[in-house]
Protein backbone atom coordinates (compact mmCIF):
# COMPACT_ATOMS: atom_id res chain seq x y z
CA UNK A 1 0.00 0.00 0.00
CA UNK A 2 1.26 3.37 -0.82
CA UNK A 3 1.58 6.58 1.47
CA UNK A 4 -1.46 8.74 1.71
CA UNK A 5 -1.49 12.20 0.23
CA UNK A 6 -1.96 14.69 2.66
CA UNK A 7 -5.35 15.35 2.92
CA UNK A 8 -5.91 11.56 3.21
CA UNK A 9 -3.62 11.61 6.16
CA UNK A 10 -5.38 14.16 7.65
CA UNK A 11 -8.75 11.58 7.78
CA UNK A 12 -6.94 8.79 8.90
CA UNK A 13 -4.95 9.99 11.62
CA UNK A 14 -7.22 10.99 14.10
CA UNK A 15 -9.02 7.30 13.65
CA UNK A 16 -6.03 5.73 13.96
CA UNK A 17 -4.92 7.26 16.99
CA UNK A 18 -8.48 6.10 18.51
CA UNK A 19 -8.33 2.84 17.57
CA UNK A 20 -4.82 2.30 19.12
CA UNK A 21 -5.82 3.57 21.82
CA UNK A 22 -8.46 1.12 22.31
CA UNK A 23 -8.14 -2.77 23.47
CA UNK A 24 -7.90 -5.46 20.73
CA UNK A 25 -11.58 -6.25 21.07
CA UNK A 26 -13.05 -3.40 20.98
CA UNK A 27 -10.59 -2.42 18.16
CA UNK A 28 -12.23 -5.06 16.30
CA UNK A 29 -15.79 -3.94 17.26
CA UNK A 30 -14.84 0.05 15.72
CA UNK A 31 -13.13 -1.21 12.45
CA UNK A 32 -16.05 -3.46 11.84
CA UNK A 33 -18.37 -0.13 12.32
CA UNK A 34 -16.04 1.89 10.40
CA UNK A 35 -15.80 -0.45 7.67
CA UNK A 36 -19.37 -0.62 7.21
CA UNK A 37 -19.27 3.27 6.28
CA UNK A 38 -16.46 3.28 4.64
CA UNK A 39 -14.48 -0.36 3.48
CA UNK A 40 -11.90 1.67 1.68
CA UNK A 41 -11.19 3.76 4.94
CA UNK A 42 -11.45 0.79 6.94
CA UNK A 43 -9.11 -1.66 4.67
CA UNK A 44 -6.49 1.68 4.96
CA UNK A 45 -6.92 1.69 8.95
CA UNK A 46 -6.13 -1.81 9.35
CA UNK A 47 -3.32 -1.90 6.63
CA UNK A 48 -1.32 1.02 8.98
CA UNK A 49 -2.30 -0.69 12.48
CA UNK A 50 0.38 -3.75 10.96
CA UNK A 51 4.03 -3.29 11.52
CA UNK A 52 4.61 -2.29 7.80
CA UNK A 53 1.61 0.24 8.18
CA UNK A 54 3.10 1.70 11.04
CA UNK A 55 6.38 1.83 8.82
CA UNK A 56 4.37 3.70 6.42
CA UNK A 57 2.76 6.03 8.96
CA UNK A 58 6.44 6.88 10.10
CA UNK A 59 7.88 7.57 7.06
CA UNK A 60 4.70 10.14 6.21
CA UNK A 61 4.94 12.55 9.03
CA UNK A 62 9.02 12.32 8.94
CA UNK A 63 9.19 13.15 5.23
CA UNK A 64 11.70 10.29 4.58
CA UNK A 65 11.46 7.21 1.84
CA UNK A 66 10.13 3.85 3.14
CA UNK A 67 12.79 1.38 2.82
CA UNK A 68 11.19 -2.09 1.28
CA UNK A 69 10.34 -4.20 3.89
CA UNK A 70 10.70 -2.11 6.94
CA UNK A 71 8.57 -2.98 9.93
CA UNK A 72 8.62 -0.64 13.08
CA UNK A 73 8.46 -3.75 15.69
CA UNK A 74 12.02 -4.40 16.35
CA UNK A 75 12.60 -0.77 18.85
CA UNK A 76 11.07 0.10 21.88
CA UNK A 77 7.54 2.08 21.52
CA UNK A 78 6.78 0.94 18.25
CA UNK A 79 4.26 -1.56 19.63
CA UNK A 80 3.70 -3.14 23.46
CA UNK A 81 5.91 -6.69 22.55
CA UNK A 82 6.19 -9.11 25.17
CA UNK A 83 9.94 -9.35 23.90
CA UNK A 84 10.69 -5.99 25.78
CA UNK A 85 10.08 -7.90 28.50
CA UNK A 86 13.10 -7.76 31.11
CA UNK A 87 14.96 -4.71 29.04
CA UNK A 88 16.53 -1.78 31.65
CA UNK A 89 15.47 1.57 31.09
CA UNK A 90 17.37 3.46 33.49
CA UNK A 91 16.97 2.63 37.03
CA UNK A 92 13.64 -0.06 36.19
CA UNK A 93 13.37 -2.87 34.10
CA UNK A 94 10.04 -3.44 32.12
CA UNK A 95 8.08 -6.65 33.25
CA UNK A 96 4.78 -6.63 31.06
CA UNK A 97 2.88 -4.97 28.59
CA UNK A 98 -0.20 -3.36 29.71
CA UNK A 99 -1.31 -1.36 26.54
CA UNK A 100 -1.17 1.56 24.51
CA UNK A 101 -2.45 4.60 23.75
CA UNK A 102 -2.17 8.64 23.65
CA UNK A 103 1.30 7.91 21.64
CA UNK A 104 2.86 5.56 23.49
CA UNK A 105 2.98 2.13 24.99
CA UNK A 106 2.69 1.72 28.77
CA UNK A 107 4.47 -1.29 30.97
CA UNK A 108 4.42 -2.48 34.05
CA UNK A 109 7.89 -1.92 35.60
CA UNK A 110 10.30 -2.55 38.93
CA UNK A 111 12.90 -0.28 40.40
CA UNK A 112 15.54 -2.22 40.36
CA UNK A 113 18.12 -0.19 42.89
CA UNK A 114 16.35 -0.64 45.89
CA UNK A 115 14.88 2.84 46.78
CA UNK A 116 11.24 1.33 46.72
CA UNK A 117 9.35 -1.22 46.17
CA UNK A 118 6.00 -1.49 44.32
CA UNK A 119 5.61 -1.64 40.98
CA UNK A 120 5.28 1.20 38.36
CA UNK A 121 4.04 2.31 34.81
CA UNK A 122 6.15 3.00 32.31
CA UNK A 123 5.00 4.88 29.10
CA UNK A 124 7.51 4.57 26.36
CA UNK A 125 7.41 6.77 23.44
CA UNK A 126 5.33 5.90 20.51
CA UNK A 127 8.29 6.52 17.62
CA UNK A 128 6.34 5.32 14.67
CA UNK A 129 3.79 7.40 14.99
CA UNK A 130 4.74 11.41 16.34
CA UNK A 131 7.08 12.31 13.98
CA UNK A 132 10.17 13.98 14.60
CA UNK A 133 9.03 16.10 17.05
CA UNK A 134 8.32 12.96 19.47
CA UNK A 135 10.95 13.03 21.85
CA UNK A 136 10.49 16.82 22.58
CA UNK A 137 6.72 15.79 23.19
CA UNK A 138 7.55 13.54 25.77
CA UNK A 139 10.02 15.62 27.35
CA UNK A 140 7.30 18.64 27.52
CA UNK A 141 4.54 15.59 28.76
CA UNK A 142 7.03 15.20 31.62
CA UNK A 143 7.22 19.03 32.46
CA UNK A 144 3.54 19.43 32.32
CA UNK A 145 2.94 16.31 34.58
CA UNK A 146 5.86 17.42 36.82
CA UNK A 147 3.27 20.40 37.62
CA UNK A 148 0.31 18.41 38.40
CA UNK A 149 -0.03 17.33 41.80
CA UNK A 150 -3.16 16.12 42.80
CA UNK A 151 -5.23 13.01 44.42
CA UNK A 152 -7.25 12.48 41.23
CA UNK A 153 -4.32 12.59 38.94
CA UNK A 154 -1.88 10.03 37.95
CA UNK A 155 1.55 10.91 39.55
CA UNK A 156 4.67 11.35 37.81
CA UNK A 157 7.06 9.78 39.36
CA UNK A 158 10.67 10.02 37.36
CA UNK A 159 11.69 10.46 33.14
CA UNK A 160 14.69 9.69 31.43
CA UNK A 161 16.02 8.85 27.99
CA UNK A 162 17.98 5.41 27.09
CA UNK A 163 21.36 5.53 25.63
CA UNK A 164 19.68 4.48 22.42
CA UNK A 165 17.13 7.95 22.39
CA UNK A 166 14.23 6.25 23.73
CA UNK A 167 12.34 9.03 26.54
CA UNK A 168 10.28 7.50 28.82
CA UNK A 169 7.98 8.46 31.43
CA UNK A 170 7.84 6.55 35.11
CA UNK A 171 4.14 6.90 36.48
CA UNK A 172 2.19 5.81 39.21
CA UNK A 173 1.14 2.35 38.76
CA UNK A 174 -3.23 3.44 38.50
CA UNK A 175 -4.78 -0.49 39.23
CA UNK A 176 -8.72 0.48 38.48
CA UNK A 177 -11.21 0.52 35.71
CA UNK A 178 -12.54 2.90 33.54
CA UNK A 179 -15.02 4.75 35.04
CA UNK A 180 -17.76 3.98 32.91
CA UNK A 181 -17.32 0.37 33.32
CA UNK A 182 -16.47 0.87 36.95
CA UNK A 183 -20.06 2.36 37.10
CA UNK A 184 -21.84 -0.30 35.01
CA UNK A 185 -20.40 -3.52 36.29
CA UNK A 186 -21.29 -2.13 39.89
CA UNK A 187 -24.67 -0.51 39.09
CA UNK A 188 -24.13 2.89 40.42
CA UNK A 189 -26.63 4.73 41.17
CA UNK A 190 -27.19 8.82 40.15
CA UNK A 191 -25.77 9.72 43.11
CA UNK A 192 -22.46 7.63 43.08
CA UNK A 193 -21.83 8.35 39.55
CA UNK A 194 -21.95 12.42 40.39
CA UNK A 195 -19.82 11.78 43.48
CA UNK A 196 -17.23 10.33 40.64
CA UNK A 197 -17.74 13.09 38.07
CA UNK A 198 -17.17 15.57 40.98
CA UNK A 199 -13.89 14.23 41.47
CA UNK A 200 -12.96 14.00 38.05
CA UNK A 201 -14.11 17.95 38.27
CA UNK A 202 -11.55 18.62 40.47
CA UNK A 203 -8.54 17.01 38.75
CA UNK A 204 -9.28 19.17 35.80
CA UNK A 205 -10.29 22.17 37.60
CA UNK A 206 -6.66 21.88 39.55
CA UNK A 207 -5.17 21.31 36.00
CA UNK A 208 -6.29 24.45 34.19
CA UNK A 209 -5.49 26.12 37.42
CA UNK A 210 -1.63 25.26 36.68
CA UNK A 211 -2.60 26.45 32.78
CA UNK A 212 -2.95 23.03 31.51
CA UNK A 213 -5.56 22.14 29.56
CA UNK A 214 -6.00 18.19 29.00
CA UNK A 215 -7.43 17.94 25.26
CA UNK A 216 -8.00 13.99 25.40
CA UNK A 217 -10.85 13.76 28.44
CA UNK A 218 -12.80 10.12 27.75
CA UNK A 219 -13.82 7.36 29.76
CA UNK A 220 -10.26 5.47 28.70
CA UNK A 221 -8.62 8.23 30.37
CA UNK A 222 -10.05 8.25 33.70
CA UNK A 223 -9.63 4.92 35.86
CA UNK A 224 -11.47 4.61 39.49
CA UNK A 225 -9.57 1.95 41.74
CA UNK A 226 -11.08 -0.68 44.19
CA UNK A 227 -11.38 1.56 46.70
CA UNK A 228 -13.49 4.34 44.24
CA UNK A 229 -10.59 6.38 44.15
CA UNK A 230 -10.66 8.32 40.69
CA UNK A 231 -7.63 9.28 38.87
CA UNK A 232 -6.69 11.20 35.80
CA UNK A 233 -4.27 9.69 33.10
CA UNK A 234 -2.76 10.42 30.23
CA UNK A 235 -1.78 14.03 29.46
CA UNK A 236 -0.20 12.96 26.26
CA UNK A 237 -1.11 15.83 24.17
CA UNK A 238 -1.74 18.21 26.84
CA UNK A 239 -1.64 22.14 26.17
CA UNK A 240 0.05 24.66 28.57
CA UNK A 241 -1.80 27.46 28.77
CA UNK A 242 1.04 29.69 30.24
CA UNK A 243 3.59 30.57 27.34
CA UNK A 244 2.92 28.46 24.63
CA UNK A 245 2.42 31.48 21.64
CA UNK A 246 6.33 32.49 23.30
CA UNK A 247 7.51 29.75 21.24
CA UNK A 248 7.70 28.79 17.75
CA UNK A 249 9.01 24.89 19.03
CA UNK A 250 5.99 24.96 21.58
CA UNK A 251 3.51 26.10 18.92
CA UNK A 252 4.95 23.29 16.78
CA UNK A 253 4.57 20.38 19.50
CA UNK A 254 1.00 21.49 20.15
CA UNK A 255 0.44 21.13 16.25
CA UNK A 256 2.10 17.50 16.27
CA UNK A 257 -0.04 16.31 19.60
CA UNK A 258 -2.91 17.60 17.67
CA UNK A 259 -3.64 14.79 15.71
CA UNK A 260 -4.45 12.66 18.95
CA UNK A 261 -7.69 13.72 19.72
CA UNK A 262 -10.52 10.98 20.14
CA UNK A 263 -13.64 12.01 17.96
CA UNK A 264 -16.37 11.08 20.13
CA UNK A 265 -15.35 13.20 22.75
CA UNK A 266 -13.44 16.70 20.65
CA UNK A 267 -15.02 20.02 20.46
CA UNK A 268 -16.01 21.51 17.37
CA UNK A 269 -12.91 24.05 17.66
CA UNK A 270 -10.17 20.55 17.94
CA UNK A 271 -12.29 18.96 15.11
CA UNK A 272 -11.67 22.07 12.91
CA UNK A 273 -8.34 22.49 14.07
CA UNK A 274 -9.20 25.39 15.93
CA UNK A 275 -7.38 26.37 19.08
CA UNK A 276 -8.53 25.10 21.99
CA UNK A 277 -8.87 26.19 25.88
CA UNK A 278 -10.22 25.38 28.87
CA UNK A 279 -13.68 25.35 27.72
CA UNK A 280 -12.63 22.57 25.48
CA UNK A 281 -12.32 20.19 28.43
CA UNK A 282 -15.65 21.42 29.74
CA UNK A 283 -17.32 20.19 26.66
CA UNK A 284 -15.51 17.03 26.84
CA UNK A 285 -16.34 16.48 30.37
CA UNK A 286 -20.51 17.40 29.44
CA UNK A 287 -19.86 14.48 26.97
CA UNK A 288 -18.39 12.75 29.63
CA UNK A 289 -21.19 12.88 32.14
CA UNK A 290 -24.08 12.52 29.56
CA UNK A 291 -22.57 8.95 29.25
CA UNK A 292 -22.30 7.97 32.99
CA UNK A 293 -25.78 9.43 33.26
CA UNK A 294 -27.21 8.15 30.42
CA UNK A 295 -25.37 4.96 29.41
CA UNK A 296 -25.84 6.02 25.78
CA UNK A 297 -22.98 8.31 23.64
Amino acid sequence: MSLPDAARWSRLSPLLDELLDLPPSARALRLAELRRASPELADELAHLLTGDGLALAEHFLTGAAPTPGETTGAGPGAQPEAGLAGQRLGAYVLDAPLGQGGGGSVWRARREDGRFDGDVAIKLLHLSLVGRTGAARFKREGQILARLTHPHIARLLDAGVTAGGQPYLVLELVQGQRIDRHCDQRRLGIAARLALFDDVLHAVAHAHTHGVIHRDLKPGNILVTDEGQVKLLDFGIAKLLADEADTADATALTHEGGRALTPDYAAPEQVRGDGVTTATDVYALGVLLYQLLTGRH
